[in-house]
């Protein structure tokens, strides 16, 4: 039985639990700084249909920045997998959505990478 604060799961190959508190001060700390980084203005807000009017038909799930915050604000992410799901669906999401020459493609690759380097700094990566 796992306590309230151990967010593992029974098939995880975590050892320790991450304390609620902890994850979302990283989480916070994590996202302010792809908010901040200069391949991000793409993804900060979700896409307007007046710029890509056919965009909600091809991504069926979409997600953004802004919305990522809603999310830790309201204490959605309780596990490190939500949260990098949830950053990994505004890459995927781009790359299906964008030819690999347009500029929000090359966007997409460059955040995912900074994204890596901090999961790894702050000891997130699976």
């Amino acid at each position: 039985m796992y306590s309230s604060y151990e967010y593992s799961y029974p098939h995880s190959k975590e050892q320790q639990p991450i304390d609620p508190e902890q994850l979302f001060m990283t989480l916070k700390n994590i996202l302010q700084q792809v908010k901040s980084h200069a391949a991000a203005w793409p993804f900060q807000k979700p896409v307007d249909k007046c710029e890509a009017p056919d965009y909600y038909d091809h991504i069926k799930f979409p997600m953004d920045l802004k919305s990522m915050q809603d999310r830790l604000k309201n204490r959605y992410y309780v596990h490190k997998r939500i949260f990098t799901a949830d950053m990994t669906r505004i890459f995927s999401n781009c790359r299906a959505y964008n030819d690999p020459d347009t500029e929000y493609y090359k966007c997409a690759n460059t955040l995912e990478k900074f994204l890596h380097q901090k999961l790894k700094e702050f000891k997130l990566l699976d």
